[in-house]
């Protein structure tokens, strides 16, 4: 890590750490604090029983009590272009990947938002940012992980654990701290606008990129192959005759 980066880290993610018996959704439980008191940027909201957690677009997660890490971190990047807000996703599956490869093999980056471990789900990521003037005023960032859970119920077609994978259990505390500290790290990275270097390390660890899979959108099922990610956060998927597509979530799946 080079001098610049250095001298910006300053490991303010995670202090104070709330913990929360027991809440819907993390996120909301942040939102409700932010709008109610006052709330030092870092702060990160802590459960061990998330109810009802959310995922994009409706999309539920499931998580048995005492088992995994849900928790929502509270940030106010307002050095960055609300056009460039997807470099928050950027940074959080970076923090992510880099800690559940130091357990596992075969962890990826699947676009936008969710951490794989070869085709299987382990981890999730939902954004909530607040815009006022033109600048981002606050970011809630929730992040679900599956650590300890031996069996998923629901009908999510590809969920895994650490402890499905590895046979072990792991210590939350311990796991989360990683987290934690990666995310100062990679953080530091977007405060020093070191946009190029993000975006290096994020192709590096991407599912399926330049590889040729089924895709569908609205119009067709196709074969493509991921190219990248647009300055704006769209999917670039390109045909086998040479089209390119843009996508923004929801608009192709995965096949």
């Amino acid at each position: 890590m080079g001098n610049k980066i250095k001298k910006l880290m300053c490991h303010f993610i995670g202090q104070p750490i709330v913990f929360i018996e027991s809440t819907e959704s993390t996120n909301n439980y942040a939102t409700r604090q932010v709008r109610e008191n006052e709330v030092k940027e870092g702060t990160v909201f802590l459960t061990y029983n998330q109810t009802a957690g959310r995922g994009q677009v409706g999309n539920s997660w499931e998580s048995a009590p005492g088992t995994n890490l849900s928790f929502s971190i509270l940030l106010r990047p307002f050095f960055l272009d609300i056009h460039r807000q997807y470099l928050l996703s950027k940074v959080v599956c970076l923090s992510l990947e880099q800690v559940l490869s130091q357990l596992v093999d075969d962890v990826k980056i699947k676009w936008p938002n969710d951490i794989y471990v070869g085709d299987q789900k382990i981890a999730g990521v939902l954004i909530e940012n607040a815009i006022m003037n033109g600048q981002i005023s606050q970011s809630i960032i929730g992040i679900g992980l599956n650590v300890n859970q031996a069996q998923f119920y629901s009908d999510a077609p590809n969920p895994v654990s650490l402890k499905m994978l590895t046979g072990r259990e792991f210590d939350l505390e311990q796991v989360l701290q990683g987290i934690l500290a990666a995310m100062n790290e990679f953080y530091a990275y977007l405060e020093a606008g070191e946009f190029e270097k993000l975006d290096q390390l994020f192709y590096e660890r991407m599912y399926r990129l330049n590889e040729w899979h089924a895709y569908r959108d609205e119009n067709h099922h196709y074969t493509g192959m991921i190219t990248g990610v647009n300055w704006i956060g769209q999917l670039k998927v390109q045909e086998r005759d040479g089209t390119l597509h843009e996508y923004h979530f929801k608009e192709v799946s995965y096949l």
